[in-house]
Parts: structure tokens; sequence; C-alpha cells
């Protein structure tokens, strides 16, 4: 697991404020990252079948349920969201796929 800075001292709710929003923005160029991954799959699957690959769905919760349990964060939360991610990654690479070969 990757270790992340520690958050600065928050005394005000404009501190805390501040620290979300900082950290959504970081979220969003990650998912950027993600999605350009998916990018890639997208290219480089030869088969619109192999799109879908329920084996590494199911390895990618487990992973992050494991690493939601080590940061000590809602596994059942982030597992749902996880599925929501990984769920919307497919259809973006479904519809980069089709894109590609047109």
């Amino acid at each position: 697991m990757t270790e992340s800075n520690p958050l600065p001292p928050m005394e005000t709710m404009a501190d805390v404020r501040t620290q979300v929003d900082r950290i959504d923005a970081e979220l969003i160029a990650l998912m950027a990252d993600r999605f350009a991954c998916m990018d890639a799959a997208a290219r480089i699957k030869q088969d619109r079948g192999a799109v879908r690959d329920e084996t590494r769905k199911a390895a990618v919760l487990q992973n992050v349920k494991q690493l939601a349990e080590e940061a000590r964060i809602p596994v059942p939360t982030m597992a749902a969201i996880w599925e929501m991610l990984v769920e919307s990654s497919i259809s973006y690479e479904l519809q980069k796929w089709d894109q590609l070969r047109k």
C-alpha cells in the first residue's frame, strides 16, 4: 500500500473543507489516469469480449477490500464504490473499443 502524506492540522471547518477540496482534485486526477488506462486497454485488446473480464474484476474488488481494511476505512463502502467504478470503466472501455474499430 502506498503511504499518503499526513494531513495538516485542521482546526476549523474551513481547514477541513480546504483539505476535502484538495483531495477531491487529486482523486479526479487519479481517475483521469485510470481512464487513460482504459483507453490503452481498448486499443490493446483485439477481442471485444475480452473487455469484460470477470476474473480480473473479482481480483480488483478483492484487492480494494484488502486495501480498505488495511487503511481502516469502511470496506463495504469502498467495495460498493469500486463496483460502480469497475462497471463504469468497462462501459467506457467498450465505447472506446467500438470507436477505435469503426
